[in-house]
């Protein structure tokens, strides 16, 4: 008789480079593999006449503070690693970029040539900003009818994705869609936790699950803390109140870990909600 299938054991946990990643809907660890051939390749047609190609570029769907800077600096690793890239990131919000038009976008590309450039807020340029299809335009040229050698890594939140592809099918034909984990759920949060605690060398006690996970569920985010910031100031502040209340022989054990009981916990959601 053939064995049931194994169910899922919850949100999967990518590594590359040293860098840990929380997978969403889409196998990072493939999507790395796919950046660094794709920038491999794009630096063997360098200097051809008949055939070039840019670098690579990702679309990364997901609501802010989603994973996107680590996922970009997992990029810019690869890239490095084939010699395709400088290994670093640049940032740019759409605001900055809007400030100087669609006929500062090209310049904008050349002058982060080698890096992989981090463009937070791609939808919003393209679909709020009055000279939104300028700016995709702009991008597309530069990627498809140029060569490109800044490897553009654009944001879009998820309820966007439709009406950006709408807008500009060919600059987001020309992206490789990746959707990050959504941190609004408790499962996703709860493997987040789990993933910076043992960044952070936490361990989380057994008594303290009760509480993390209610608290983990009913979490709100407030201003630029939400996401993986909001899981992250949680846990840093329950790891401030062991430290505080721990004797200074007692707060780091042998093995230089914390360990994080149910009382390190308690109150911290809400002092994460109050001004």
């Amino acid at each position: 008789m053939p064995q049931a299938p194994v169910p899922p054991q919850g949100p999967q946990v990518a590594e590359a480079y040293g860098i840990r990643f929380l997978c969403g809907a889409d196998d990072i660890e493939r999507v790395v593999t796919e950046v660094r051939r794709r920038g491999k390749w794009a630096r063997r047609l360098r200097g051809q006449e008949v055939s070039s190609a840019s670098a690579p570029g990702l679309l990364l769907i997901g609501e802010p503070s989603s994973g996107q800077r680590r996922l970009a600096r997992m990029a810019a690793r690869a890239l490095a690693e084939v010699e395709a890239g400088s290994g670093e990131i640049r940032t740019v919000r759409a605001e900055e970029v809007a400030a100087n038009g669609p006929e500062g976008l090209g310049e904008l590309l050349a002058g982060h040539a080698g890096h992989v450039l981090l463009l937070d807020g791609l939808d919003a340029l393209v679909l709020d900003e009055p000279r939104g299809a300028g700016y995709s335009a702009a991008l597309a040229r530069a990627r498809l009818e140029g060569v490109s050698d800044t490897a553009l890594v654009g944001t879009c939140a998820p309820a966007r994705v439709g009406e950006l592809s709408a807008a500009a099918p060919e600059l987001v034909t020309d992206l490789r869609a990746v959707r990050l984990p959504d941190l609004s759920r408790p499962r996703e949060r709860e493997a987040l936790l789990r993933l910076l605690a043992e960044e952070r060398r936490l361990r989380i006690g057994e008594d303290a699950w009760t509480v993390v996970r209610r608290d983990l569920a009913a979490l709100r985010g407030r201003g630029r803390v939400t996401g993986a910031r909001l899981v992250e100031a949680y846990l840093d502040r329950a790891a401030t109140s062991h430290l505080g209340r721990a004797a200074a022989t007692q707060a780091i054990g042998d093995t230089g870990a914390l360990t994080l009981s149910a009382s390190d916990f308690e109150g911290v959601a809400d002092s994460l909600v109050t001004p």
